[in-house]
Order: C-alpha cells, then sequence, then structure tokens
C-alpha cells in the first residue's frame, strides 16, 4: 500500500547515514524476513511522516506476519497468515484513500 505520497530516492539516500547494520541472519525465509529490516526506512521517514501510519496500520492489522516498507518509500507492504487477514487490512488502507494491491504469494 502506498499514503498517495512521493518520496525521492535521491532525497532518502542523500540524508541516509550510510551505516552497514550487519547482515540479514541465517534460517528459513520467514525468520530472515523478520531479523531483516530496510535502512532507508528512518531517512524516508523523516521526509514522509505518513510512511509511520502506513506501517502502523501493517503492524496492527490482525494476521499480520510481517510489515516492511519497500525501497525508499512510501510503499509498504505486509505479509498475512490468512486472505481474509489482508482483505481487512487492504479495506482498512483503501477506507483512508490509500492505494492498495492485494495480492498472493505462489
Amino acid at each position: 500500500m502506498n499514503p498517495g505520497v512521493a518520496v525521492s530516492t535521491a532525497a532518502v539516500f542523500k540524508t541516509w547515514d550510510g551505516h552497514d547494520r550487519g547482515p540479514i541472519p541465517e534460517g528459513n525465509l520467514l525468520d530472515r524476513a523478520l531479523g531483516g529490516r530496510n535502512d532507508l526506512e528512518p531517512p524516508a521517514l523523516a521526509l514522509a511522516a505518513v510512511i509511520a501510519e502506513v506501517r502502523a496500520l501493517l503492524d496492527a492489522a490482525q494476521g499480520v506476519l510481517l510489515s516492511r516498507m519497500s525501497g525508499s518509500g512510501a510503499t509498504c507492504f505486509a505479509l498475512f497468515e490468512t486472505p481474509e487477514a489482508r482483505d481487512t487490512a487492504t479495506a482498512a488502507a483503501q477506507a483512508k484513500g490509500w492505494w492498495t494491491l492485494a495480492t498472493k504469494l505462489a
């Protein structure tokens, strides 16, 4: 989902501290994803605070396994336990006027 704001990739990289926070941990795919992070999220949040609202909606959604900001923002995504949980979060985002795309990993 995306709250409808543009975030300049160049601006995000310009404000990123460049600090390498280490490798993604070992383990199965979900454990690796849960142990990972997006180092560009803090500078993107400084440019578009609404990203925190998107992440909060996703993190608070019932059945969420993981949420992250994608790339340099402002698009965020989440993995859900069930299609119903995904669709509930999608509807909540749509009620705010945010762009959404509900899909399925196969």
